[in-house]
């Protein structure tokens, strides 16, 4: 029994490592991406208005991109009020492709 749930245990063990691994991965986005008509950075806060998007509260691992420019924030936290405005909050700048 002990050596059955040992097993188990070494073969589980390196798949969360590969999991982990891939999460930390800065082009992985967990997130949905958040298109705005008006976007306004001051890192490391971005704002976003009249977005496409229906998602009212938190957000995580997520990404703004400004409709017009087509800038675009990966952020760590944020808010949403549906179509209204995001805030994001620990954001950095995605460099364009």
């Amino acid at each position: 029994m002990v050596g059955a749930f040992m097993a188990a245990l070494a073969t589980a063990a390196p798949a969360a490592a590969a999991t982990t691994t891939l999460h930390n991965a800065p082009t992985i986005r967990a997130g949905e991406a958040i298109v705005c008509a008006e976007v306004t950075a001051d890192l490391p806060t971005v704002f976003g208005r009249d977005c496409e998007t229906s998602h009212w509260g938190p957000q995580s691992d997520f990404a703004i991109i400004d409709r017009r420019s087509r800038a675009a924030y990966h952020c760590a936290t944020g808010w949403a009020e549906s179509s209204l405005w995001v805030n994001g909050q620990g954001c950095r700048k995605i460099p364009s492709p």
